[in-house]
């Protein structure tokens, strides 16, 4: 009869136990939503990209256009072509993703608060990313044309579904010669 008891005894605090997680869980999960708006009040996160972790996100984005952007505060051409990337995804989402690296020192906490500032300035409709370093190792990982070219600013590349690569500049583009290139790859089958 103890173990009786006992057995009883355990089960009901095994089930309080599952029913203090499962409460924990579901307020987690109610106040998620403001926990990212508390996040987003703070200003835009960038997360820290490494070259191989670039070549993993234009992998992970198979079946889409791929627009593959690196860009500065500094640099004046990326100023003037980024209000247009953003337009371009805009305007395909769904079909196209934009990947936004940004050349800003990550070392160097003015320049990472200058991009962060541009971010809330910009309000882009995409991911941005801050390379991990601005050394010619980072140029080298991502494109060893780049590297070879001076790392010149802006840099872009354009993928296909296949995560083929298609087209590269080293210049700033604008909506039509961004759209002539991605247009017909969108039309394009991914299998």
């Amino acid at each position: 009869m103890t173990n009786r008891i006992r057995s009883s005894r355990s089960g009901r605090s095994l089930s309080v136990r599952f029913a203090s997680v499962a409460l924990a869980a579901l307020a987690l999960l109610i106040l998620s939503p403001q926990l990212g708006r508390a996040q987003s009040d703070a200003g835009p996160q960038m997360k820290t990209v490494h070259p191989q972790d670039i070549k993993a996100l234009i992998a992970a984005n198979k079946g889409k256009v791929v627009f593959l952007n690196f860009f500065a505060t500094y640099c004046v051409p990326c100023h003037t072509e980024f209000p247009d990337i953003i337009k371009l995804q805009d305007k395909y989402k769904g079909q196209l993703q934009v990947i936004e690296v940004s050349m800003n020192d990550v070392t160097d906490p003015s320049d990472v608060a200058e991009m962060k500032k541009y971010l809330e300035q910009t309000k882009p409709s995409f991911p941005v990313y801050i390379a991990s370093s601005v050394d010619d190792d980072f140029y080298k990982g991502v494109d060893a044309r780049w590297a070879k070219d001076g790392e010149a600013l802006p840099m872009t590349t354009i993928y296909d579904k296949d995560g083929k690569e298609v087209h590269y500049y080293e210049k700033a583009l604008n909506l039509q010669s961004m759209e002539s290139d991605v247009k017909p790859l969108l039309s394009g089958s991914s299998d």
